[in-house]
């Protein structure tokens, strides 16, 4: 590791984790406060008011950290031109590019350090702290959620649930179109039950009727078996209502894989599946940002409120791509990684220029 690098690197990880430290602090006040009264009201302990943060901390400091990487190294960049260390190290034949060529290889490794982290620690600590909320304080324990009007497919068989509780592995007003073998698309028969239950041998229907289109034949049946594979509980994945940062990034990879094999929508999914990884990477975006700025800007009370500025127009676009991304407009790819394609292009751009940093 070059000396230049490991300067850098040693007097950012001080303010990286001063940064963090208050970012951290900040996010628990207002989120407590926030949460004071649902705590008071259901009469939670102190022992689960401090779990839950606990809990939380890890998926708090993955969600902040790109935030606080900028500003921890606008502030550090801001104070060595300040000082005229760039100046000198411009004047000792060290390029600007070389100083960028550091950071962006520090950003890189942080990049890699933020995916696990945020894939370990953060979605354990979210899930255990989802608990505790849901359990103690919004008394929803899981084993209670129901879902309404889901649909997936089969084999040749496409189905939709009226009401479903996952967890139970039973629901009711199942409608199940059974298509022709050939695949040409028509139905063949058309079972509708007023209640059903799902288990490891297959599905069974209790006051089934059987509807043949070809004939017009309509049979009434107490109580028939369906080979249906299908587990009802990872239905609880693609709630609506469940979070998705609560999920690791493997378990979703299996998901989209089982549910595009069924036919199910998956864009949602796939959106958060690559959101994932664009944020693990927007560690790299703020770097760039971070550098473009302090080659623009000579001061550092310019440098720190332009830098936020910038980063609150890349979470803005984050997140309004990521929407549309979701609700099928975009594709999910081009949905979770344009805002670092858009940020990169400006501000690795303006690094290529190789403008001076102490003539800003």
């Amino acid at each position: 590791m070059k000396l230049l690098t490991r300067y850098i690197l040693r007097q950012n990880l001080f303010l990286l984790l001063l940064v963090c430290g208050i970012g951290l602090g900040i996010y628990v006040f207002i989120d407590l406060f926030d949460r004071l009264d649902d705590f008071l009201e259901a009469g939670v302990g102190l022992s689960s008011v401090g779990a839950y943060f606990l809990y939380r901390t890890p998926f708090i400091l993955a969600q902040i950290f790109p935030a606080v990487f900028l500003i921890a190294l606008m502030v550090q960049m801001g104070l060595m031109l300040r000082s005229r260390e760039l100046l000198a190290l411009e004047a000792c034949s060290v390029s600007p590019g070389a100083v960028a060529k550091s950071v962006i290889w520090y950003a890189l490794a942080l990049c890699v350090v933020q995916l696990l982290f945020s894939e370990a620690l953060g979605v354990s600590g979210h899930r255990a702290a989802d608990r505790i909320w849901n359990e103690e304080v919004r008394n929803r324990q899981i084993e209670k959620r129901q879902l309404a009007d889901i649909w997936f497919r089969e084999g040749n068989r496409i189905v939709h649930m009226g009401e479903v509780t996952p967890s139970a592995g039973q629901g009711s007003w199942l409608t199940v179109h059974v298509l022709e073998d050939d695949d040409a698309g028509s139905v063949k028969e058309i079972l509708r039950a007023r209640t059903f239950k799902s288990t490891a041998a297959g599905w069974f229907l209790t006051d089934v009727t059987r509807t043949f289109p070809a004939s017009f034949e309509v049979q009434e049946v107490a109580q028939m078996e369906l080979d249906l594979r299908t587990d009802l509980g990872s239905f609880l994945i693609v709630d609506p209502k469940t979070r998705l940062e609560s999920l690791p990034l493997w378990q979703l990879g299996a998901e989209i894989k089982r549910l595009q094999d069924s036919g199910s929508n998956i864009e949602r999914l796939q959106t958060a599946w690559h959101m994932k990884l664009a944020y693990a990477g927007s560690v790299l975006v703020m770097a760039l940002i971070a550098l473009a700025v302090v080659s623009l800007f000579g001061s550092l009370f310019v440098i720190i409120p332009i830098g936020l500025v910038a980063t609150f127009c890349y979470y803005g676009l984050f997140v309004l791509c990521a929407s549309a991304g979701e609700k099928g407009l975009v594709p999910p790819m081009l949905a979770a990684w344009a805002a670092n394609a858009f940020f990169t292009a400006v501000a690795g751009g303006w690094m290529l220029r190789g403008r001076s940093f102490h003539l800003g």
